[in-house]
């Protein structure tokens, strides 16, 4: 007897395994590289390479592969956060990133970084200080950052690391996006790689401002409530700032009215020596498009956009 439609649903996950998802095209239109699980009821992705000209697909990277006996689903907890509200129920490779002529990509695996070349269909491990989230390869496929605890590390393809950013108050995150942005705006992520690959635009975030709540677990009521900042309606929200910082640890801040424009929308570099920053007021009925010199820190108005309710953030724009 064949399964009823609700039970298919389920166990593919709303008819989503097997299917191609998180699509990257090379610049080039000769590759296109994408995640995909090896049918209906496998709920692990592989990352995965079409050769447009012959059609013919590769795996690149198969966690099974990579992480041997290892748990994947051991992963940070911002990972976590992230995958919540992503309503990302598979396992395995669900984000990557790659350089600007997507040669190379990087993704993380139970908190451990991996490197694969995307010409050679290799993939391996870089054995770097972790736990690792949200790793991106730069523009140019020299090195990868990505984001450790509270701090912003750099990863060389040789495997070394260091920290680029970070400093030891414990209130303080750089390299990821806050509660607001992440839930609210649309915004997951909180660096930016410059064009030429020398430097980036980094967020740091200080969430002492920011009401504590206490979340007990049902399943487990002997466990200890969960403390953690949650900026509820009305409440201090986090404060945030943005400096861009070169690959040498050089670090300037980008300066606007954060008072009245606190929320941080998007950041997109226009060159690599500015940025094109969108904020918004707390209400929600004013944007700016915000032109930041490098050079000085300073921003001008570019545009603003009004509205008597409230204006709809658009993602992905400015481009």
């Amino acid at each position: 007897m064949s399964d009823s439609f609700a039970r298919q649903y389920a166990r593919t996950q709303r008819l989503s395994l097997g299917e191609p998802r998180n699509v990257v095209v090379s610049p080039d239109g000769a590759r296109v590289v994408f995640c995909r699980s090896s049918g209906g009821a496998d709920g692990v992705n592989a990352l995965w390479r079409l050769d447009v000209a012959t059609g013919t697909e590769t795996v690149v990277a198969d966690p099974r592969q990579l992480l041997a006996d290892a748990d994947d689903t051991d992963v940070p907890a911002q990972e976590r956060a992230r995958r919540e509200r992503a309503r990302e129920g598979a396992g395995g490779i669900v984000a990557y990133a790659t350089d600007a002529s997507v040669t190379v990509a990087a993704f993380a695996l139970a908190g451990r970084l991996f490197a694969a070349g995307l010409m050679s269909g290799r993939a391996r491990e870089l054995a770097v200080t972790g736990p690792v989230f949200d790793p991106r390869p730069d523009p140019t496929a020299r090195r990868i950052a990505y984001v450790s605890g509270a701090t912003l590390r750099l990863a060389e393809l040789d495997g070394s690391s260091r920290e680029l950013v970070g400093e030891s108050d414990p209130e303080v995150t750089w390299g990821q996006a806050e509660f607001i942005a992440a839930e609210e705006m649309g915004r997951g992520r909180g660096y930016w790689w410059a064009p030429d690959g020398e430097a980036l635009a980094v967020t740091r975030v200080d969430h002492a401002p920011v009401n504590r709540w206490h979340l007990a677990d049902p399943a487990h009521p002997e466990r200890p409530p969960r403390t953690m900042a949650y900026p509820a309606a009305g409440t201090p929200n986090a404060e945030v700032r943005l400096f861009v910082v070169t690959v040498s640890g050089r670090c300037r801040e980008m300066v606007w009215d954060r008072v009245s424009w606190p929320y941080l929308v998007n950041v997109s570099w226009d060159g690599n020596q500015a940025l094109l920053v969108t904020v918004q007021t707390r209400d929600q009925r004013r944007v700016q498009i915000l032109h930041a010199s490098v050079a000085t820190g300073m921003t001008t108005v570019r545009a603003t956009d009004t509205d008597a309710h409230w204006v709809e953030l658009v993602p992905g724009t400015p481009g």
